[in-house]
């Protein structure tokens, strides 16, 4: 009887929902127990495979006795669920399997099961195999457990919920709901959603596939666009896919396809396969037909007897220089497209890559007849030049006809020439004046030249005021539409990026041609008076043969030649090609006898395929009728993250001017690489696709992490308490801000997380205003290896800790306002301001308040700082030692006892917000790794080194043993010496590929030291021996990336061995010093820098060498005595010289007359060996473990030296 109430209640009121899962799964287990099913909770049988012995039949009966039992068991408990979860647990082949997923979802404590909630919520996606409703209906669900777990989400997360899940072939629809600012709840998203699915639903029918399909007969997978059907027997027809599998047709009939330009096509004995992922066209099948294709990449064109059957649409819209798909529309409907019957344009990429889209600003009182009022305005400079040397454009636009007049020019103050014969044109045109004319305040309009012009023709003049370009928006939007259009010409052919001024002619001369949403009609009407023709318009960069008509090549050569089309005649009614000219080199011929081939994009000379054109900012000096920004705009400086790993860069000085600069009031294009391959648009900016911006964060493919990675830091700094919102007092300026997005990885290589930084425009920061001091210390990397061998030889304990948004921790004495993050602005406040209450990545002052905010907090926990270097705390007791090393927000944590360990972990996580990384494995780019047993750690850079390979191109390149070749000398006769050497070694990235090399040379590569030194002086000017140098260590680094340095647990007695090579450098003559200093088996420091005296003699030399080993030696014992772990930390370091003369100068103090020159402070060695810090020792040459810091060796004395330094393969 209780059980039959159990079911009772399990099966009306008390179904689980989630929230009631505790008293559901007690009454289960209880239902379960009285019917004898409880068992299959925790056990589930799989199927006997086939067979006829009696232990067969035994375990078939005991399969089948289970599959009873269990199929009872999830019909039980799914009748018990509440309809929105059976759906979502129906799934599930066994009950044990149920159970357990039901358990992990609503199981646990109430804190633990509102984490595992969230956690499923954020990385849910739809499965493929439910419909969009059902998909709707589980994240319906969700949020509804949520809430009941008290976890209430408000509607904009629920709506960017539902976005992200979405799948990638939604990526467009998604940017679009993105930005639609009437979605603004639950209910919103879904219907929208749902009617896109219904929309995507409807056209499958005509989604035929029919590139390079290699199908012998037409293949449907949906039942709905055949128009008569029958089915076939089983086996009649099996259909192959690409990865060897197979699906069977279960039908054949005629199949009627919807073509985009407005036809039908009728396709006979198309077969029916719903097992298929596409619909697939025969192209072979057609052909026999008599059809004929033409492809492209925007499309395929079927034809027959020379009309257009497929997307014809996508061929106009080429030729249209890839226009809108209204202006396309108003042209067909006018029969100026010939057949094309209806515009259906597909997603095109070349659009996608050259156009962006934003708000159109508000319409101002229009113009009531021609040349009432000229807009003008002047763009660039462009980043290239034009083939012809242009670096700007001028725009001339009727504000009543929008026809524009396009000019390129070298020189801004070519604009006034310009105006001049654009006057005297227009006005001897339509024989009437021109009254106005609008422009910025650039000064080419400011000039007296231009004014006395204006007064001369009694032209007013209309200037807009300062930072409001909207008023001058006419010309600002067609400068915008204009290089939109050649970004996706540029796209799509396959001309070099100089070809920019050809391609803008282009889209001028065809925006004159299209409509405007501003006019009734197409600007060429209004102006001419006639309507345009379109017949003679063909896609930019497209080829073309040119018939000759004055070169003849006999009666069996050829009639024509062929060019490439790069723009319109302006002087007759033809085109201007471009290609090859009979007697040599490249030509412009002027045309109207051309046959075009418009699916032939050829390339020419060194094709440019990036797609990189912008407007440069421009120093006009001072402009006090100008002002358009009051002061200096810097190109943003990016900020690394200073918690991503080392990467050593060049460095970067801003010329804080005070003047006024005119800065170009158009907003910056992201700079951005483009290349196409067959039919996909690669977006490469960055190694890992890293967007520059919180735009392109926006459209990339991994937009869902950026955007979680971006409201993480907005939770910490709402968390911190950084900034109030408030209005800008008067008479301060903000700074600005961005978006910096790294890509962590692991020490393998692979991706760890996706990291997002906002960080502050601190260049813009003014000193004495908004910061004063600025110094920080960050930790040596010496000292890290030194306390690393300490770790290896007395087996320590080991840690990695970091500090989560450091920065934000530490407190401002200046008041700064800034600027309210790019798509983070707060509703209803977007013009208040941020008045920071916390410092902030990017701040002059962030990092040392940072710093002295950690110092103040470690010292008061007991920590001691060490004098010797400021960023290494130490923490004795009468039981442990705790050694702490922080390089910004890494903390390293060495200790003897664990308690203590724990104690200051538990510490540092309630002091700041940190995150433990367990036991120290890769810290700054290094690899850690550890052997207690024996006692051995080892640091080694191989995923690094082997990225800096693959950057180079030298991933494949032959292994060589030595870093440099015994006997080479480079010298400033090896650079270029001419312009023609300085733009071929120009495109070697000589800097690029030393910085590289200097990260792993500081970190753990003791080998390269004096390599790296050598081909660094030559930044500035490298020839190509110089960069065959770069390329060797680059090929010995391949041969090595897997060697090590390691500790093995050796003596911690601190050694040194110092040299030099006197007159090294061939250029000034000056001498190489080198030192390195063993402690525990493996080296912890090393040098190798050229001497800034010129040495008379070896002995000079050798003697200058130690003086600069003694002050490291001095240094490290000292830091070792501070630590005070070794017993050995009060010896004197034993310091190897193989220079006898040096040797005895430095213990006798007696004066030498050939050593009377030598500078008072190198005579410290003297100092210290009489204190008993230094003690000097002679070694032998073939001893001298310094050798290869200071010159190139032979091949077996660097295999020794270097292993005696501790670099070892692992």
């Amino acid at each position: 009887m209780a059980a039959k109430n159990v079911v009772a209640d399990l099966t009306r009121g008390d179904k689980l929902t989630g929230n009631n899962y505790d008293i559901w799964h007690r009454k289960i287990q209880y239902l379960l127990n009285e019917q004898e099913l409880l068992e299959t909770l925790s056990s589930k049988m799989t199927r006997p495979e086939d067979g006829n012995t009696a232990q067969h039949r035994r375990d078939l009966e005991a399969y089948q006795s289970w599959f009873k039992k269990d199929r009872s068991t999830r019909f039980t408990m799914l009748s018990s669920m509440h309809d929105d979860l059976i759906g979502e647990y129906e799934i599930f082949q066994n009950a044990k399997d149920m159970w357990d997923q039901l358990k992990f979802d609503f199981g646990g404590t109430s804190t633990t099961r509102l984490r595992s909630l969230v956690l499923k919520f954020e990385v849910y996606r739809k499965d493929p195999k439910h419909t969009m409703t059902e998909h709707l209906r589980m994240m319906s669900g969700m949020i509804r457990d949520l809430k009941a777990a008290g976890n209430v989400l408000t509607d904009e997360q629920q709506v960017q919920a539902v976005i992200r899940s979405l799948p990638d072939s939604w990526i467009s629809m998604k940017q679009i709901m993105t930005h639609n600012e009437n979605i603004k709840n639950f209910a919103d998203i879904s219907r929208h959603v749902e009617l896109d699915a219904e929309r995507q639903e409807a056209t499958k029918s005509a989604a035929l596939i029919a590139h390079n399909t290699g199908a012998t007969r037409h293949v449907a997978r949906d039942r709905a666009g055949f128009v008569d059907y029958r089915k076939i027997p089983a086996g009649t027809h099996v259909v192959y896919m690409g990865n060897g599998s197979y699906e069977e047709a279960l039908g054949v009939g005629s199949y009627q396809l919807h073509l985009r330009t407005g036809r039908t096509l009728l396709l006979h004995d198309v077969l029916y396969v719903p097992g298929v992922l596409y619909n697939l066209l025969s192209v072979f099948t057609l052909l026999q037909l008599g059809y004929d294709f033409h492809l492209s990449l925007n499309g395929l064109d079927i034809l027959l007897d020379d009309v257009i059957f497929g997307h014809g649409s996508s061929t106009w819209h080429a030729r249209l220089g890839h226009i809108g798909k209204d202006r396309m529309t108003r042209l067909a409907r006018e029969g100026l497209l010939g057949p094309l019957a209806k515009v259906d344009l597909p997603i095109c990429e070349p659009c996608l890559a050259g156009k962006a889209c934003r708000k159109p600003f508000g319409k101002a009182v229009r113009a009531t007849q021609p040349l009432e009022l000229i807009h003008s305005d002047i763009c660039g400079p462009m980043n290239v030049k034009a083939r012809h040397g242009a670096s700007y454009f001028l725009t001339f636009i009727d504000d009543y006809t929008r026809y524009g007049y396009v000019q390129l020019i070298a020189h801004r103050y070519e604009a006034l020439d310009c105006f001049k014969r654009f006057v005297a044109e227009v006005e001897n045109q339509h024989e009437k004046s021109l009254k106005a004319l609008r422009t910025d305040r650039g000064r080419e309009y400011l000039s007296d030249q231009f004014k006395d012009l204006c007064e001369e023709k009694g032209i007013r003049r209309q200037l807009t005021i300062p930072n409001t370009p909207q008023q001058n928006g006419v010309t600002e939007r067609r400068n915008r539409t204009l290089l939109d259009m050649v970004r996706s010409m540029m796209a799509q052919a396959n001309l070099p990026i100089s070809f920019w001024g050809d391609a803008l002619l282009t889209a001028a001369y065809i925006l004159n041609r299209v409509p405007s949403q501003s006019v009734s009609s197409t600007p060429y009407e209004l102006w001419k008076g006639e309507k345009p023709n379109l017949e003679h318009l063909r896609p930019w960069g497209s080829a073309g043969f040119v018939h000759s008509t004055t070169h003849k090549y006999g009666k069996l050569g050829p009639r024509a030649r062929k060019h490439i089309f790069i723009r319109y005649s302006d002087s007759s009614k033809g085109y201007v090609m471009y290609g090859e000219h009979p007697n040599g080199g490249m030509t412009e011929i002027e045309s109207r006898d051309i046959d075009f081939i418009e699916t032939d994009f050829p390339s020419i000379g060194d094709a440019n395929r990036d797609l990189d054109l912008y407007e440069l900012e421009e120093d006009e000096g001072t402009l006090p009728s100008s002002s358009e920004g009051g002061g200096l705009v810097p190109r943003p400086v990016i900020a690394e993250d200073s918690g991503s790993d080392l990467q050593p860069s060049g460095s970067i000085t801003l010329d804080q001017d005070s003047q006024a600069r005119r800065v170009s009031s158009r907003g910056h294009i992201p700079r951005r690489h483009f290349e196409i391959e067959g039919n996909v648009l690669l977006c490469d900016a960055k190694d890992v696709d890293e967007p520059a911006s919180f735009s392109e964060a926006l459209h990339s493919p991994d937009r869902d992490e950026w955007m979680t990675a971006m409201q993480e830091e907005m939770s910490s700094m709402d968390k911190n308490n950084v900034w109030e919102l408030v209005d800008l007092p008067p008479g301060r300026k903000t700074i600005g801000n961005k978006w910096v997005l790294k890509v962590k990885r692991k020490a393998d290589g692979s991706i760890d997380r996706y990291k997002a930084r906002l960080v502050a425009k601190g260049y813009t920061q003014r000193e004495g205003i908004d910061y004063e001091d600025t110094f920080s210390p960050v930790v040596r990397f010496a000292s890290i290896r030194l306390i690393l061998s300490i770790v290896a030889k007395q087996d320590l304990e080991l840690f990695q800790m970091d500090v989560k948004t450091a920065f934000l921790n530490g407190e401002l004495d200046e008041e700064i306002y800034m600027a309210q993050p790019a798509g983070f602005e707060a509703k209803g406040h977007e013009r208040k301001v941020c008045r920071l209450k916390r410092s902030i990545y990017g701040l002059k002052q962030s990092s040392r308040q940072w710093y002295l905010r950690f110092h103040d907090s470690i010292t008061s926990f007991g920590f001691e700082m060490i004098e010797e270097d400021h960023c290494v705390y130490l923490k004795r007791s009468k039981r442990s030692i705790l050694i702490l090393s922080l390089y910004v927000d890494d903390i390293l944590l060495a200790g003897n006892d664990m308690d203590s360990i724990v104690t200051t972990k538990k510490w540092l996580s309630s002091t700041f917000e940190m995150k433990d990384m367990g036991e120290a494995n890769f810290v700054l780019g290094v690899k850690i790794t550890r052997d207690r047993s024996k006692k051995l750690l080892s640091l080694s850079q191989g995923t690094y080194i082997k990225k800096i390979l693959e950057r180079f191109h030298m991933h494949n390149s032959k292994p060589i043993d030595t870093p440099m070749e015994k006997g080479c000398t480079l010298s400033l006769d090896q650079c270029p010496k001419n312009d023609e050497e300085k733009n071929q070694m120009s495109k070697v990235p000589y800097a690029s590929a030393i910085g590289s090399l200097m990260y792993a040379m500081l970190c753990t590569r003791p080998d390269i030291c004096f390599a790296v030194g050598m081909v660094s002086r030559y930044q500035s000017n490298p020839g190509p021996a110089h960069w065959r140098a770069v390329k060797r260590i680059l090929r010995y680094l391949r041969g090595t990336s897997d060697h090590a340095l390691c500790y093995h647990g050796g003596d911690l007695r601190l050694t040194g061995y110092s040299d030099a090579d006197w007159a090294s450098d061939k250029d000034e003559r000056k001498s190489t010093s080198g030192y390195a200093f063993i402690l525990g088996g493996g080296a912890v420091s090393w040098c190798s820098k050229k001497q800034s005296c010129i040495a008379l003699s070896t002995m000079e030399s050798e003697y200058v060498a130690c003086s600069a080993a003694v002050q490291e030696a001095v240094w490290l014992r000292r830091f070792l005595q501070r630590l005070g772990v070794t017993a050995h930390a009060e010896d004197a370091v034993l310091l190897y010289s193989d220079s006898t003369s040096a040797l005895a100068y430095a213990k006798d103090p007696k004066y030498h007359g050939k050593a009377k020159h030598i500078e008072l402070r190198y005579h410290y060695i003297r100092d210290m060996v009489s204190q008993g810090e230094v003690i000097l020792q002679h070694i032998s040459t073939g001893s001298m473990v310094a050798d290869p810091l200071t010159k190139p060796i032979a091949r077996d004395l660097f295999f020794s030296h270097t292993k005696s330094m501790g670099l070892r393969r692992i």
